[in-house]
């Protein structure tokens, strides 16, 4: 209570004081110290601002701020005072605060300055440069609403203008990037030209990049979102390194090029220019120049010996329905005929979609893609020299590091298996044929592809009435061949076997029909043995599958073992006899369908016995047709895979042939430079990401390690089947 009043006694003092009486009874109001303002957010660029001061006697002020804020007069006498601040432009390159603080004798206020950091320039000035993280930009020097900024039309996507203001996004890109404005002072008719230079990220700040080249007329592709490739060209490699062409580009401060040296020949757009070191595997230096300043930049034309395709679509890409795309491929070779002969350009336009289930599990995705003209009707081309068809696929490979392995088995199986009616049909083949590619979708470089046909009634020459092919998709019963229940055909798919109608379907006027095969099953799941040896011959054409099980037990494809299966009738009408076909062969010479790959110190598999299951040997879950074979020997077939593995195995199959086939694919790879870009582009997936497996593949950038491995692998399964086949009984 005590110290409670005596703060009362001196609260009421202190009121006593700001107050008293004069002689006369008037009453003395001391006036405080007041300032108009008591905030001042101050303009990036820069800025001034007046206030007011009051004050019952002389005052001064201080800033914090003193080495960018001015403050004029700093001192006054009593009364009112008016007071400029000038905040100098913000270059410091963090935004900023201070306190001006204005003083009378004991008495003081204070006014807050805060400032953005933002960039600005005045002109006249040649060139100006910004950080990747964009900002915005204000153009000083200019009287206001009587000039324009132009920009050019591939900066719009960029930079937008408002008013004197320049806002810049950020650069996301790979690459630094420029622009060239143009300023214009309506008033006195003057024009500016600033080259903008924004750097990018990662510190590759070649400023000026060619965003479109022509070499001959052609558009040579560029990789818009990396730096994979830059641009990527495809010569013969068979033709001199050196060559003349015209070249035509455009690019952001472009306005010269020179080519392999900054100070050779100046090269305009239009004009011809000559190329040396053109040849597969080769990166030519293409040098940009502009006429303000002296930086140059820097774009490389990659040279390759494979076709490139280019496909840019309308929307993007799905899983299902096709969506319209515009489809070219550029062969040096001129591989590909369509309304003309031997073309080195071919285009189309097209409708494209992801292939497959599985692999939209992947960051690189296979595709397929139909040509049509220009009325949306079905257009034929032979593409590569394959065959003259509308419908095509590319295939990713992403699960296998050699980049090959389903391409060398079906050229393999294309060796020694044709149709039995091949003399009659000879074109019919019972594989896909393909090349490699190199890939751009819509600007961006999707790696090395495999270009093949598909299996298909053209493929193996069927009779279009009449004729069958079903196919395999998954480890169902019926796959298996072990039973079925009864189809009710009333689609494409019969959803409980998961076997699908590939021909006829819906696009060749066909209904489904899944008795034939569901009779087939049948009889593979049901007969005795001495019915399924009696009619063996009539339900198979023989040959093709005494090929199959020697090829599949040979490549250890336990993915293609009752799933990933064709079963082709050439004819119904005249006989139902269905032909063994394969697809999908790349869980095979030493890895899984999952990127399992055996570890060459416990080769478990590829030294075990017959490959009859999905990693299993185990009866009721094996493919019925192989374990029935191996067991029963039906039409005495044990004789027949015997005598067809002597004819094969030296030639066809030989180690020597298969090493051959793999160096092969693997020097297009090296030579044409593209192993080295496809590693890139995808090297850096992250595999904790992806679906698991037990072996990683430790050979991805060593491809020669990768062969070394195949080949061994080959070697020891080769030594492997050669001795269970001549433990069948046979005569």
């Amino acid at each position: 209570m005590k110290n409670l009043f005596l703060k009362s006694l001196v609260i009421v003092a202190f009121v006593a004081a700001l107050s008293s009486c004069t002689s006369g009874g008037e009453e003395k109001i001391i006036t405080p110290l007041t300032v108009s303002e008591n905030s001042f957010a101050a303009a990036m660029t820069g800025e001034s601002k007046t206030i007011t001061v009051n004050s019952p006697d002389e005052w001064r002020a201080t800033t914090t701020g003193d080495k960018w804020i001015t403050i004029s007069p700093s001192s006054g006498a009593a009364g009112e005072s008016k007071v400029k601040l000038t905040v100098k432009p913000n270059d410091s390159g963090k935004s900023r605060n201070a306190d001006i603080i204005f003083k009378s004798g004991e008495k003081s206020a204070s006014l807050k300055v805060s400032q953005e950091f933002g960039y600005f320039f005045n002109l006249p000035c040649a060139t100006y440069t910004i950080g990747y993280g964009g900002g915005k930009i204000t153009v000083g020097g200019l009287p206001e609403r009587r000039f324009r900024i132009g920009l050019p039309v591939n900066a719009q996507s960029w930079i937008k203008v408002m008013g004197n203001v320049l806002d810049v996004s950020a650069n996301l890109t790979e690459l630094g990037r420029t622009a060239t404005l143009t300023i214009t002072n309506e008033e006195k008719n003057q024009k500016y030209e600033v080259l903008l230079i924004q750097t990018s990220k990662t510190g590759n700040n070649s400023f000026f990049a060619i965003k479109e080249l022509k070499i001959d007329g052609y558009n040579v592709p560029s990789d818009s979102f990396t730096e994979v490739s830059d641009f990527l060209y495809s010569v013969d490699e068979d033709a001199p390194a050196t060559r003349s062409a015209k070249v035509e580009f455009s690019g952001d401060g472009v306005d010269w090029i020179t080519i392999g040296d900054k100070n050779s020949k100046k090269i305009y757009s239009g004009d011809t220019a000559t190329f040396t070191g053109m040849a597969p595997g080769e990166k030519i230096t293409i040098y940009s120049h502009n006429k303000n300043t002296d930086v140059v930049g820097e774009n490389f034309l990659m040279i390759t010996s494979l076709p490139i395709v280019t496909i840019y679509t309308s929307e993007s890409i799905k899983n299902e329905p096709k969506v319209d795309c515009n489809f070219a491929i550029f062969d040096p070779k001129k591989r590909t005929d369509a309304e003309e002969k031997n073309l080195e350009y071919f285009e189309s336009k097209a409708g494209i979609e992801y292939r497959g289930a599985g692999a939209m599990r992947y960051p690189k995705k296979p595709y397929n893609f139909k040509l049509y003209d220009s009325a949306g009707e079905k257009r034929e081309a032979e593409i590569l020299n394959i065959r003259n068809d509308n419908s095509w696929i590319l295939d990713a490979m992403y699960l296998d590091m050699a980049r090959m392995r389903n391409r060398v088995c079906f050229d393999l199986w294309n060796t020694f298996n044709k149709p039995y009616y091949v003399n009659e049909k000879p074109k019919a083949m019972s594989g896909t044929r393909g090349h490699y590619v190199e890939v751009f979708v819509n600007g961006q470089y999707m790696g090395l592809f495999m270009l093949t046909d598909r299996i298909d009634r053209k493929q193996y020459q069927i009779e279009q009435d009449g004729g069958y092919i079903y196919k395999a998709k998954g480890w169902t019963n019926a796959c298996l061949l072990r039973g079925c229940d009864t189809p009710s055909n009333s689609g494409y798919h019969w959803g409980s076997a998961d076997i699908e109608q590939e021909y006829p379907d819906a696009d060749d006027g066909g209904k489904p029909n899944f008795n034939h095969m569901a009779e087939l099953i049948k009889f593979v799941g049901n007969s005795t043995k001495s019915e399924f040896s009696e009619k063996f011959e009539q339900w198979f054409d023989t040959n093709s599958v005494v090929d199959a099980f020697i090829f599949l037990n040979m490549i250890v494809a336990d993915d293609n073992i009752g799933r990933n299966t064709f079963w082709i009738i050439r004819n119904v009408n005249e006989k139902k006899q269905f032909m063994h076909g394969l697809w999908d062969l790349d869980g095979s010479l030493g890895r899984n369908w999952d990127r399992h790959k055996e570890d060459p110190n416990q080769p478990w598999r590829y030294l075990s016995g017959w490959v009859v299951g999905h990693g299993n040997n185990d009866s009721g879950t094996t493919f019925y047709l192989h374990e029935r074979i191996i067991k029963e020997n039906p039409a005495n077939i044990h004789q027949k895979i015997y005598d067809r593995w002597q004819e094969i195995k030296d030639g066809a199959l030989s180690p020597a042939n298969f090493a051959k086939k793999i160096e092969a694919y693997a020097e297009l790879q090296y030579a044409s430079g593209a192993r080295a870009r496809e590693v890139a582009r995808w090297k850096s997936i992250d595999v904790s990401e992806q679906p698991k497996w037990n072996y990683e593949a430790v050979y991805y950038d060593n491809l020669n390690g990768e062969i070394a491995y195949m080949e061994d692998w080959w070697q020891k399964r080769h030594k492997k089947l050669d001795s269970l086949i001549n433990s069948l009984e046979h005569e």
